[in-house]
């Protein structure tokens, strides 16, 4: 049929009222969810314990940019070993393999450069491109486009992988030999080209450095917090397996689905065969992404949540527009592990946070909200009534209670009422609270156990599902593509004349 506008509340009450029946008449396996790279952390966690306690179901899943459950997974029994941001900015010693950083990764293009201008430091590359930052590097390796893996293997020790590589066996030694001599070094791995078996011998030579640090680098403004939050199929946030919820069962209250999730790709098919009889899609576009038959989804009840009207949203039965990064308050996890603060910029109306839609529509099918979001018990501070009308307009604005470092959570739609639940029951998010709230990022580093480790690796076998932008930053289209302001500025140049030398 044909999408029209109606209010809020019965948008939201149509969502809960046949999500609930389908839950209560299929079982929560019937219902498929898929999360986003983009949303804070606080909405990605809410996400997956919706879909596990409310939904009933671990079919939860979203468009994974680099394979960082494996990569916890080749990390297990270190510490500190992983690279922040600001490491690249003072390491003596970097070497990245695979990514272009220039178009991919601006921020650390920038502090390569700088870093190389300012304090001489030294930068390895290995790429199967000549990229831009060759011309900064004190060795530039190119290799073959599948000689990734067998350059892994042959920085940690594995002297036959040479021949696979595609570069000189001269240029391979001198580059193994000037990584092991130096005191310091920083590994940059690109996702696009490192992953599975590759990126397990690239972090085992990191950890054989004795002064190494490793960053696996992905897609997207949130795509390590995703993923850390738990928006998978075989795995609880921090990559906690599904099979021994531990903690997370104690803290949710509920009994946890006892199947096996779907992944992103296996729900369209259950969706196909008429075995997925919902889905609720949170700020993702598969149809596009993934090249998927809009067919598939004809007998699916679907929901989606989105900025923008995307070729997924014009499929749904209901959409619901979703507020951007900056009209909202939380946190995201960057590409090294830094757990940054997101603080709102400003409303737009007509538009609701990704936290807020799912907590309502939560409401609608019955939840209890206080088990959902444990809000209400934070301090208790003086709103402004008995200080004039110019401070109750601070307070609005939550000036004066962030001035005076409180935090009331007086609203299950407050950010940090979620991230509290995180610090508490998410391996490897343990930070300081006040360094965060002065604007200071917290490193975090995945920590699984040993224990754990061996039930992901005894579970049934995981498919790899990392499939990377393949996008430049600027150029991509993903958001840009519904600027009406670009596409003005993209036709007015269609029609100029050809550009002269001059120009």
């Amino acid at each position: 049929g044909t999408l029209r506008p109606v209010s809020w509340e019965q948008a939201l009450d149509h969502a809960g009222k046949r999500l609930r029946e389908i839950r209560d008449t299929n079982g929560g396996h019937s219902i498929g969810v898929i999360g986003s790279n983009r949303i804070t952390n606080e909405e990605a966690y809410l996400l997956q314990k919706f879909a596990r306690t409310v939904l009933g179901t671990n079919n939860i899943d979203h468009h994974r940019t680099a394979d960082y459950m494996g990569f916890a997974q080749a990390l297990t029994g270190t510490s500190g070993k992983t690279a922040s941001l600001r490491t690249t900015q003072s390491s003596p010693a970097i070497l990245v393999i695979g990514g272009n950083p220039t178009e991919q990764h601006p921020a650390l293009a920038w502090n390569l450069r700088t870093n190389v201008r300012l304090n001489q430091a030294r930068l390895y590359i290995a790429n199967h491109e000549r990229i831009k930052l060759r011309r900064q590097a004190k060795k530039f390796v190119e290799i073959s486009h599948f000689g990734y893996g067998p350059l892994a293997n042959y920085l940690a020790g594995d002297d036959a992988a040479a021949s696979a590589i595609g570069a000189s066996t001269a240029a391979l030694d001198e580059l193994r030999q000037s990584l092991q001599n130096e005191a310091e070094l920083v590994v940059l791995i690109s996702s696009t080209d490192i992953r599975g078996a590759a990126l397990d011998a690239m972090v085992k030579f990191t950890v054989q450095h004795p002064n190494a640090k490793i960053a696996l680098l992905s897609d997207y403004v949130n795509s390590r917090g995703a993923a850390d939050m738990g928006l998978l199929p075989d795995a609880l946030p921090g990559y906690t397996p599904w099979m021994q919820p531990s903690h997370f069962l104690q803290e949710y209250g509920s009994t946890l689905p006892a199947e096996p999730g779907l992944n992103l790709l296996e729900m369209f098919d259950a969706a196909d065969a008429g075995h997925l009889k919902a889905m609720y899609v949170v700020g993702a576009n598969p149809l596009a992404r993934y090249n998927i038959a809009p067919e598939k989804l004809r007998g699916t009840f679907l929901i989606v949540q989105d900025m923008f009207m995307t070729e997924t949203a014009k499929l749904a039965e209901i959409v619901l527009p979703a507020a951007n990064l900056y009209e909202k308050s939380g946190t995201v996890t960057n590409s090294y592990g830094d757990l940054q603060l997101v603080k709102k910029a400003g409303d737009c109306a007509g538009v609701r946070s990704d936290l807020e839609l799912i907590i309502r529509i939560a409401d609608r099918m019955g939840a209890e909200i206080g088990k959902l979001v444990h809000f209400g018990s934070g301090g208790h501070a003086d709103m402004g009534q008995s200080r004039g009308a110019e401070s109750g307009e601070a307070d609005r604005h939550a000036v004066w209670l962030a001035a005076n470092h409180l935090e009331p959570k007086l609203s299950p739609f407050d950010a940090f009422a979620v991230l509290d639940e995180i610090q508490r029951l998410t391996p490897g998010y343990s930070m300081s609270r006040m360094e965060l709230l002065a604007g200071n990022e917290q490193h975090v580093e995945p920590r699984l156990t040993q224990n754990l480790l061996v039930q992901i690796e005894n579970a049934t076998q995981r498919q790899d599902m990392v499939l990377p932008s393949g996008d430049t930053l600027f150029t991509s289209g993903t958001l840009g593509q519904y600027s009406t302001s670009l596409k003005e500025l993209q036709a007015s140049h269609a029609e100029e004349e050809e550009p002269t030398a001059a120009d």
